[in-house]
C-alpha cells in the first residue's frame, strides 16, 4: 500500500498526454496502486512458466490498445540475478549527466510504490500513476487482463512518455526473455551476476536461469556483462554469436577507479567488489552509447555521476539511535549469491573493510517464503566466529516467512563450516526496531549489525 510520505501535496500539476489534475485524494492514489497488485499472488508457489508465447502476445495486445507508449523512446536494457538495481541507477544517472532526459524503471522498491518510476530522477507523480493506471485498467479488461508487472511495466511506459523524457533505463522484473520489458529494441543490453534465485520459475541451475537471462540480448545490440560463473559465461556467449552481437566482458571494462574525477574515492556503497563490478558495467555500458554518437561523450558528467548516485540499502552504513552509538550495515542482499558476496565483504574477505574497526558482529535475517532459506543462513555461517547474537525477524510484506521459522532454521543450520565456530544464539523480534535493541543489547562496542536476507526487512529498517 502507498506509504505515508505518498499523501496528496495539493500542488496542481499538468501531466502532459495523460490529463490535468489539481490535486489527487490520497483515497484515489491507493486506489490506483491497489488495481495494480490486485491479482498479485504471494503464496510463493509460483512454477515454470506457463504458456509464455500467450502471456507475451496478451502484452503485445495490452500496448497496442494504449497506443505503443515507449515506442520511441531509447531505452537501456537490464537483466540479472543480483545488480541490476545499482547498474540501472548508475546508468540513469550517467545518462541525465550527459544532458538528457531520462526515465527509470526497477523494482521493488523500499518505502514508496513510486520510486519505481522515476522521471529525470524525481519520483513520478501521484497524479500520474492514477491518470496513467485509468488507462492501463481500461485496456487490460478489454485484452483479458494482465499481470501485476505487465500493469507496472505499462504504466512506467506512459509516464514516461507523457513527461517527454527520450531516454528509458528499464531493469527487467524476472529473467529476461519472456519479461514485459523485453518488448523493446535498446540501444545497449547489461547483464549483471547470474545466480540462484527465482528457480521455480526460471529453472535450477544457473545455466537454465543463464538462459532466460540471456533473452534480452539482440541482433546489433551492443551487449556488456560482469564476470560470470562458467556455466552463465558460456550461456551468454553463445547467446551472443547467435543473435549476432558484441558481448563485452568485465575484464574489457575500464575499472571504476579510473572513472572517477582526480583525487575522488568512490562511495562506500560501491566500494565491495561485486558493486564496483556493476559501477564497470554502467561505465561501459553509457560509455558505449556515447562513442557510437547516441549520446554526448561527457567522461567527466559519468564521474562525477558515480560519486554523486545513491542507491539505499546496498552496502549501506547507518547509525541509528537504538545502536548507541554502532554502526548498522544494511544490504538487500535476499539470495545465496548475494549474501555470500555480502558476508565475504564483511567477514573481510572480499577486498573491502567498511567492518574494520569493529569487534563483535550482530546478524539481524529475515527471508521470503519464496527464498532459499538454507542457503542464505548457510552463506552467513562465514559471520559466525565474530557473531555475538542473531536476530530474526519478518518484515510485513504477505510472503514473510516468520520470525521464529527463521530463528528455528538458523539454529537447525549450525556453525561455519571448517571453521570450528558454532552458531550464535538467535532471538527474535516483533520489529525492526525491537531487533535493532536486541543486537545492540548481545552485542558489546564496537559493534556492527548487519541487516540483511530480504529487500523488505531492509526497507523496514531504513524505517525504524
Amino acid at each position: 500500500l502507498p506509504s505515508k510520505e505518498d499523501a496528496c501535496s495539493h500542488t496542481p500539476i499538468k501531466v502532459r498526454g495523460i490529463h490535468t489534475y489539481m490535486c489527487v485524494p490520497e483515497e484515489a492514489y491507493a486506489a490506483a496502486v491497489r488495481s495494480i497488485f490486485s491479482n498479485a499472488d504471494y503464496s510463493g508457489a509460483a512454477t515454470r512458466y506457463k504458456n509464455p508465447q500467450e502471456c507475451w502476445t496478451r502484452f503485445e495486445a495490452l500496448l497496442d490498445r494504449l497506443g505503443r507508449p515507449g515506442a520511441a523512446l531509447h531505452v537501456v536494457h537490464i537483466a540479472g540475478t543480483n545488480g541490476k538495481g545499482t547498474t540501472s541507477a548508475l546508468c540513469e544517472a550517467m545518462l541525465r549527466e550527459s544532458g538528457v532526459r531520462v526515465g527509470l524503471f526497477t523494482s521493488p522498491h523500499l518505502h514508496c510504490f513510486r520510486e519505481r518510476i522515476r522521471i529525470d530522477g524525481a519520483l513520478v507523480s501521484r497524479e500520474a500513476v492514477v491518470a496513467g493506471m485509468a488507462r492501463v485498467s481500461a485496456a487490460a479488461e478489454a485484452v483479458g487482463g494482465a499481470s501485476p508487472f505487465e500493469k507496472l511495466t505499462a504504466l512506467a511506459l506512459l509516464c514516461f512518455d507523457a513527461a517527454g523524457v527520450s531516454w528509458a533505463v528499464l531493469e527487467t522484473g524476472l529473467g529476461g526473455r519472456w519479461d514485459a520489458t523485453n518488448h523493446f529494441s535498446p540501444r545497449v543490453c547489461g547483464v549483471t551476476r547470474v545466480g540462484l534465485d527465482h528457480v521455480n520459475v526460471l529453472g535450477s541451475t544457473v545455466r537454465e536461469i543463464a538462459g532466460e537471462k540471456a533473452g534480452i540480448l539482440k541482433r546489433g545490440v551492443p551487449a556488456f556483462s560482469v564476470a560470470q560463473a562458467a556455466d552463465a559465461a558460456e550461456v551468454l556467449r553463445a547467446a551472443a554469436a547467435a543473435a549476432g552481437t558484441s558481448l563485452t566482458t568485465e575484464e574489457s571494462m575500464p575499472p571504476l577507479e579510473a572513472s572517477l574525477p582526480a583525487g575522488a574515492a568512490p562511495p562506500a556503497w560501491l566500494s565491495p567488489p561485486h558493486q564496483a563490478a556493476n559501477a564497470s558495467l554502467a561505465l561501459a555500458m553509457v560509455g558505449s552509447l556515447a562513442q557510437r554518437g547516441l549520446l554526448p561523450d561527457k567522461p567527466a558528467a559519468r564521474g562525477r555521476a558515480l560519486v554523486s548516485t545513491r542507491w539505499p540499502a546496498r552496502y549501506e552504513s547507518l547509525s541509528p539511535r537504538a545502536l548507541r552509538g554502532g554502526k548498522l550495515l544494511l544490504d538487500v542482499a535476499h539470495n545465496e549469491p548475494a549474501v555470500r558476496a555480502l558476508a565475504a565483504v564483511v567477514s573481510g574477505e572480499g577486498g573491502s573493510g567498511d567492518a574494520g574497526g569493529v569487534g563483535a558482529v550482530a546478524v539481524v535475517c529475515g527471508a521470503n517464503r519464496d527464498k532459499d532459506l538454507p542457503a542464505i543462513l548457510r552463506e552467513l555461517a562465514a559471520l559466525w566466529p565474530r557473531a555475538s547474537v542473531a536476530v530474526a525477524v519478518a518484515s510485513s510484506h504477505p510472503k514473510a516467512t516468520p520470525a521464529e521459522e527463521v530463528a528455528r532454521a538458523g539454529a537447525e543450520a549450525g556453525g561455519a563450516p571448517g571453521a570450528g565456530a558454532p552458531p550464535p544464539p538467535w532471538r527474535t523480534a516483533a520489529s525492526m526496531l525491537e531487533a535493532l535493541e536486541v543486537a545492540a543489547a548481545a552485542t558489546p562496542p564496537p559493534q556492527l549489525v548487519l541487516c540483511c536476507g530480504s529487500v523488505f526487512v531492509a526497507a523496514g529498517k531504513c524505517e525504524g
